[in-house]
């Protein structure tokens, strides 16, 4: 009578009963019923009185079935030592019979003795010994050292949904006190709104500023030189800019590791709870601007726009603050908002501003923080980025109006205008587009894959020396590949530009000024097609493929050698130790390969087609396929090129190089989170935590604190590395484990600090813990225990059983090593075999008749690892 009756169960046992005579009679079944008082069992004969014809006593029941399970460990010796179960070889068959015999033994110590006293935790249920089995074993295995990744230990988690705190409060008796504390926090925060977008603004201007004249300046002499026929000097003087801006950069990098790459994918992990060493630190932020504008200078492939959200964000981070180390000179402005949650916002508000300043899409920055870095949003951040982002964007125009004489949203990255008339294409050109999306689709994979083999080569050969020495990879290789741009033109004939000087084109000179390039020419009516992509600023290069009506300004051939030489380059360049963005790269690339297939098709049908747009629809297509982003490269391409009348054609490339890419490989950003075993936490669980459980990951040797703590056990708890340590009522016998609350190391160390300052012996935690965390049934499936965590921000999930003890805790590292132990899991011979065993238990176990024929089924999901088999 332990089991309600409606809780419908069967356990079938196989043995072997005497005839009187001695003879074996044929293989019996036995069933027992759970919440039934009868023992049914099948025909044959006996001297018993048969059980269904009266009920059994307790003792009765409890004796038949310490019998039935002696008598199939008995019976199972034997199956194996007679080879009698084929699918197992006769290797596994030691180990059959072992496990057998140690888990059989396990169920009839669980059972109550004759007497009918409790020699195990709780009453018999054959169903749950076997799941907790298989999970107790999964875990087993999970925890083995060679299924454990390297996550770096250096990446520590926040946690977002740390208790609300109120002790602010407390002594605040008049309630206009409160109000205006709340008051002045509201003030504070929109001052914070307008000074992040302000300041990214003006550092994205002057950033921009500074590489035009320079850039300028580098340009004028090295033509200067050419047309005197001084090319070797036209050369170095050439390739002297770019070694040393990219020396200065390099040295950047060894005083700022941090301020490496775009910077993306460590705000992005920022953002999904992680803390990541050194990313938002002042130094950083100075060696990303300077480091970001000596690098584009130099010429190499990179752009300024990743960098430039890295930027935005780690002002956002210091502003939250409201007080500086490196300045501690200065007071504090306002520190209510130096906490954890606050300063994610903020930070999700700096990236936002950063896209916004570097491209002028203010909709587009909202939509960039909210679709690919952010893991948390809320209505609140919304119009508060919203806010940031056209500060942001504004400042960047009063800025240029204010050097241009007048005002207007041109931005700092343009494709230009389009005609007056307005862009207009074919209906079958859709057609044509699909084509352009899933090359720019196969492009993106194909750069994500080749990057991601080089950086694991690059990792590998740089590891155990000192930084410095990667200063000249980034000398040596960018040296080479634009001493290759500068010298291949060579091989090309002057071409008569016969567009320009036309005056019908819509054709753009770019920011800097700088028109097609003649090089090698003599006449200024003609140019070079091979110089004039290579040896122009990127952004020019973006507007020259862009320019309408300018079919057949570059051929086919140039257009092809430009599209693979640029690809190879960008896919190289990106991951070398200085400050550098994808963004404008794979517009190159994408761009490239887009006018490619426009002049094609203009062979084919004529003036219908303008290979201008599909440069637009190329540039979206791979950079897409490189990003995966959607709505927020869409906004922001129809932003960048002021031209409504093809968001339809972008929207369809997007999603179709987006689906293209997914079918081989995650994005780039994703691709360097994993390089750098950054425990990232996507929003959609890996399918394999369907069949696993929170008791098959979570850790089992969890750090407990007593609600009445001794001095003792708080520093034994704090040697640990720890960060949250799980309350616990130990009871009279100071044996169990009944969870009552979750308290930080932070408070736990204030805890000990009182203890030694009035000299008692133990304190009372649980005026410091936090009495109703979010906890998880050892059952609960893991993919909803990652909703759980990831939902709500959480570092910790502490794991009870049915009678709130507590088994375990979950962190973010055990979600992240899951898919992996899996997978290397059901490689293993000795698992497969382990998990095989519990199979055919399971079997044995649920061999059932008539209306109970679906319990099996209800067995196997029972969130153990078998289920993953």
């Amino acid at each position: 009578g332990r089991y309600p009756t409606q809780s419908f169960a069967t356990l079938s046992f196989m043995f072997k009963k005497k005839k009187s005579g001695g003879d074996p009679a044929p293989m019996q079944e036995l069933t027992v019923m759970k919440g039934s008082n009868v023992l049914l069992g099948g025909g044959g004969g006996g001297d018993e009185e048969s059980p269904a014809k009266r009920p059994l006593t307790e003792l009765e029941k409890i004796q038949r079935e310490k019998d039935a399970l002696e008598t199939e460990l008995k019976a199972l010796r034997k199956l194996v030592d007679e080879k009698a179960l084929d699918d197992i070889q006769k290797t596994e068959a030691d180990s059959l019979r072992d496990s057998v015999t140690t888990e059989v033994k396990d169920d009839l110590s669980s059972l109550p003795s004759d007497d009918g006293s409790l020699t195990g935790s709780g009453g018999f249920n054959p169903f749950a010994s076997i799941r907790h089995r298989i999970n107790r074993q999964t875990a087993k295995h999970f925890s083995s050292r060679r299924y454990k990744k390297n996550l770096g230990e250096k990446f520590e988690s926040f946690d977002y949904d740390a208790p609300d705190d109120v002790s602010q409060y407390h002594s605040l008796k008049d309630k206009r006190e409160v109000q205006k504390l709340e008051a002045k926090k509201e003030f504070f925060r929109g001052l914070y709104v307008v000074l992040i977008g302000a300041i990214t603004g003006v550092i994205a201007y002057w950033m921009t500023f500074a590489v035009g004249r320079m850039v300028t300046v580098k340009w004028d002499k090295t033509w200067e030189l050419l047309q005197a026929g001084k090319t070797m000097d036209s050369y170095l003087y050439y390739i002297s800019w770019t070694v040393g801006c990219l020396f200065l950069a390099g040295l950047l990098v060894v005083w700022a590791p941090e301020s490496a790459g775009s910077g993306i994918p460590q705000v992005k992990a920022y953002l999904n709870g992680n803390q990541v060493p050194g990313i938002l630190r002042f130094k950083t932020l100075i060696a990303k601007v300077l480091g970001i504008t000596l690098c584009v200078t130099s010429g190499m492939p990179a752009g300024r726009e990743g960098p430039m959200v890295h930027t935005g964000s780690i002002l956002a981070a210091g502003l939250a603050r409201g007080y500086s180390d490196y300045f501690a000179w200065l007071p504090n402005i306002y520190t209510g908002f130096d906490n954890t949650r606050d300063r994610r916002d903020f930070v999700s508000m700096g990236a936002a501003a950063g896209v916004a300043a570097a491209f002028n899409a203010p909709i587009g920055g909202i939509l960039f923080s909210l679709e690919e870095v952010s893991s948390f949003w809320s209505p609140e951040l919304t119009w508060r980025t919203f806010i940031c982002a056209i500060i942001a964007a504004y400042t960047v125009n009063i800025f240029m109006a204010s050097f241009n004489g007048n005002f207007n949203d041109s931005g700092l990255v343009l494709f230009g205008h389009t005609t007056e008339d307005g862009g207009t294409y074919e209906t079958w050109e859709i057609f044509a587009f699909i084509i352009v999306a899933v090359l720019g689709g196969l492009i993106g994979a194909a750069y994500v894959t080749i990057n991601e083999k080089i950086t694991v080569l690059r990792k590998r050969f740089w590891s155990g020396m000192h930084p410095a020495w990667r200063i000249f990879e980034a000398i040596i290789y960018i040296s080479f590949l634009l001493s290759l741009f500068f010298w291949l033109p060579m091989l090309w004939e002057c071409k008569y530009d016969d567009v320009t000087h036309n005056g019908d084109a819509s054709h753009h000179t770019g920011f800097h000024g700088l028109h097609p390039i003649q090089y090698n020419c003599a006449d200024s009516h003609y140019y070079n097609e091979l110089a004039t992509l290579l040896l122009t600023p990127q952004e020019t290069t973006i507007l020259q493929l862009y320019s309408r009506n300018t079919h057949g300004y570059f051929s086919i051939f140039t257009l092809a050698i430009f599209t693979v030489l640029f690809f190879f380059s960008a896919v190289t360049a990106y991951g070398i130790a200085v400050p550098a963005g994808l963004f404008i790269p794979g517009m190159m690339v994408g761009a490239g390969m887009g006018r490619l297939v426009g002049e094609l098709l203009y062979t084919m049908f004529g003036d219908k087609i303008d290979p201008g747009l599909y440069a637009l629809v190329g540039a979206s297509a791979v950079l897409g396929g490189i990003t995966r982003m959607t709505i927020s490269l869409t906004v922001i391409m129809v932003e960048i090129s002021n031209d409504i009348n093809y968001l339809l054609p972008i929207m369809l490339a997007l999603a179709i190089s987006k689906a293209v890419g997914d079918k081989f490989t995650h994005s780039l950003y994703d691709v360097h989170m994993d390089l750098a075993s950054i425990p990232y936490l996507e929003a959609d669980p890996p399918e394999v935590f369907n069949s696993l459980s929170a008791e098959s990951i979570m850790s089992r040797k969890v750090v407990m604190i007593g609600v009445d703590a001794s001095v003792a056990e708080i520093e034994d708890a704090l040697e640990t590395h720890h960060n949250a340590f799980p309350v616990v009522d130990k009871g009279v016998s100071s044996m169990n484990r009944f969870f009552v609350g979750l308290i930080t190391r932070e408070n736990l160390d204030g805890q000990l600090q009182k203890c030694r300052s009035t000299g008692r012996a133990s304190i009372d935690v649980s005026l410091a813990m936090d009495p109703s965390p979010f906890i998880a049934q050892s059952q609960l499936s893991l993919r909803r225990v990652l909703r759980l965590f990831r939902g709500m921000g959480l570092r910790h999930v502490v794991v009870v059983d049915s009678r709130q003890r507590v088994v375990g805790i979950i962190t973010r590292k055990d979600f992240i090593n899951a898919p992996t132990t899996v997978q290397m899991a059901v490689k293993d011979p000795r698992f497969v075999r382990a998990t095989r065993e519990a199979m055919m238990r399971m079997e044995r176990s649920t061999r059932i008749k008539g209306a109970n024929a679906n319990a099996p089924v209800k067995l196997k999901r029972s969130n153990s690892f078998v289920g993953v088999l």
